[in-house]
């Protein structure tokens, strides 16, 4: 089961999992499956009569007081960091020091400006070396502390043109230099050839909205538009034209035993072209098995093209992204048609759309039906729209788009226990790193390791991970986000957003509201681990993850060598504590903390006295998806 609903792929047998429990010292060890076998990921939220008790103590790691740092310390550490070209992580380490006192006024500024130098160093160095992702960190870590002046001639602008004539000319990837350009604000100072060339591009790999931009800018210019880009906007392929750019994908991962019997294990999903070079977007699920470590190789992934379905055409997997379950595949194939991600940003429900895909292997199957939602909170990054089109295993990696041939997205989910309920991640996240996917292996997302509730359209922190940019920054526990690189945030989806617009190892500016208090707090963004909750648990002690698992804050009131008691500070409303008719004050006895990897959940069990049903005393369970959604 994929979160809380069922890939569309067909998997020969269903991956085993594991049931680990914190032990002493915080340590975790597997244990045999017991018990919890009617547990729902479904409801996200148990809540049961306690039929036994653990004997073990459930204790974590202790939490221990940091210590204040040091004038001379900190001082070392910084300027470690300048020098090992890390300068946004000195800026982080700063800013994590400014209201403490730590440093003189004069200490602080002039490590602040030797930082800032070794940022336009670092600058300089990565946009002439062709390193251009860095390059763009560096700089926006400049812009973040409005210190941009002194990057000389240098902007966002200028790093995106140069990087995407680098895809263009040098890495002759037109699909990214297209989608790279796209990302500037204007095309004001781009030559009227260059952007023709740009438009040639766009027009061969039938990416409509870059055409739309490009024949607007030529004629805000004044320029002449190529008779092919006009020709070609006149035109929409037809939906029989589109199936020639989808195909079938079939993964052997080889045979297993079972019961002595030796049986393939495959697994068939959709894709489609969307580069004439033969690269292919499917879901990551769907070729997981090509990539995971314990499969020794013997996986192999093949395309079944749309015109010849019997034929299998060995593919190759080029970049994969596991958060939003998307994957590129590189064959030797030139397609008949490719698509191109849409712009549109936002879609209506009830918007009509097709769904293209091989639904129990039948190729070149079209459904149709409408969007039946959108902002559904699904994957641990980003919102999925809801679509109510016939979906089925093996439609996994298919294309949703417009009868226009917009492209709205990719099918990477449905919920098989209810018709008609399936999901698609929206194109609008995936252009956003869909570059990033032709350079090989796992895609990294930049994240700042706090995790967020909403209420009442603000975002407070309820966890800050020990270690984390958000931490060495000093941001806390009860922290009301406000802005994040200027930009106001009131949900996790702005947030989230806003993230993945970053790159690693560049400094965020976050505005915060602290008790009133308007404080602006700079963090380094470094790689975002695939689930930020078990990366917390071998750090963290157990009890600091139950504001984002269970959605309560708790103190700690004694402990013992069999039992640990606490109370209530906070309830998180909507959370699986809220939901429990937990209320603050409630003072509860821990009994157990599990996490079940094979249902991908986190179990607690407690023995409480809640006010709501007169102190009397009693088990309850809570249970939450390790898949969070609420980590930036």
């Amino acid at each position: 089961m994929r979160h809380a609903g069922e890939p569309a792929g067909i998997r020969g047998r269903t991956p085993g999992g594991r049931r680990l429990e914190r032990g002493f010292g915080g340590r975790w060890s597997g244990l045999r499956r017991k018990g919890f076998a009617h547990l729902s990921v479904a409801t996200l939220l148990l809540v049961l009569a306690a039929a036994t008790v653990l004997a073990g103590c459930q204790m974590g790691p202790e939490a221990v007081e940091p210590t204040p740092p040091h004038e001379e310390a900190v001082r070392a550490d910084v300027e470690r960091r300048i020098e090992e070209g890390r300068a946004a992580a000195a800026l982080q380490r700063l800013s994590g020091v400014q209201d403490k006192g730590v440093l003189e006024d004069d200490v602080h500024e002039r490590l602040r400006n030797r930082a800032v130098s070794g940022l336009v160093a670092e600058l300089e160095q990565a946009h002439g070396e062709r390193e251009y992702r860095r390059a763009l960190s560096r700089y926006r870590s400049l812009a973040a502390l409005g210190e941009t002046e002194r990057a000389g001639d240098f902007t966002e602008e200028r790093i995106r043109r140069s990087w995407a004539e680098w895809y263009r000319e040098e890495e002759k990837n037109p699909v990214a230099a297209i989608h790279t350009a796209l990302r500037l604000p204007d095309f004001d100072g781009t030559d009227p050839e260059i952007l023709r060339e740009y438009g040639r591009l766009a027009v061969e790999n039938n990416h409509r909205f870059g055409v739309e931009r490009i024949v607007a800018a030529l004629e805000a210019a004044g320029e002449s538009v190529p008779e092919s880009m006009t020709e070609y906007l006149e035109r929409l392929p037809d939906l029989e034209e589109m199936l020639a750019g989808t195909a079938t994908i079939w993964v052997d991962e080889g045979v297993r035993i079972r019961e002595g019997v030796g049986r393939r294990d495959q697994v068939i999903g959709s894709a489609f072209y969307i580069d004439k070079r033969g690269y292919l977007i499917t879901n990551y699920h769907v070729i997981r098995g090509a990539v995971e470590p314990d499969k020794d190789g013997r996986t192999r992934v093949y395309v079944r093209p749309h015109e010849d379905p019997q034929e299998r055409i060995p593919a190759r997997v080029v970049g994969y992204d596991r958060v939003f379950d998307i994957a590129l595949l590189k064959v030797a194939v030139e397609p008949e048609f490719v698509f191109s991600f849409s712009d549109l940003e936002y879609v209506s429900a009830g918007t009509d759309v097709y769904a293209m895909g091989s639904p129990g292997g039948l190729t070149s199957s079209i459904t149709s039906g409408i969007v039946s939602a959108t902002g559904r909170r699904f994957l641990p990054m980003g919102e999925v729209m809801q679509v109510d089109a016939a979906l089925n295993p093996g439609s996994s990696g298919g294309p949703i788009l417009t009868q226009s041939g917009d492209l709205l997205g990719v099918v990477f989910a449905g919920a098989p226990q209810f018709q008609g309920v399936n999901f698609a991640v929206p194109s609008e996240w995936i252009r956003l790193f869909l570059p990033r996917l032709y350079d090989d292996g796992q895609l990294k997302h930049p994240w700042l390791g706090v995790a967020v509730h909403e209420r009442r359209n603000q975002l407070e922190v309820t966890y800050v991970l020990p270690g984390s940019p958000a931490a060495e920054a000093g941001l806390e526990v009860g922290d009301v986000l406000e802005r994040i690189s200027g930009e106001k945030v009131d949900s996790k989806a702005d947030a989230q957003r806003l993230m993945l617009k970053s790159e690693l190892e560049e400094l965020v500016k976050v505005e915060i509201s602290r008790e009133g208090q308007e404080l602006v707090r700079y963090a380094a963004t470094t790689e975002r681990p695939f689930r930020p909750v078990e990366e917390a648990l071998e750090r963290d002690v157990e009890e600091a993850l139950f504001g984002p698992l269970f959605g309560m804050k708790v103190r700690e009131l004694s402990s013992g060598i069999f039992r640990r008691n606490f109370v209530v500070e906070r309830v998180y409303r909507s959370g699986p504590a809220d939901e429990a008719n937990i209320s603050e004050q409630d003072p509860f006895t821990l009994r157990g903390f599990e996490i079940d990897t094979d249902r991908k959940i986190a179990i607690l069990e407690m023995v409480i006295r809640q006010r709501r049903s007169g102190y009397a005393e009693q088990g309850l369970a809570l249970a939450n998806a390790l898949d969070l959604d609420s980590f930036l």
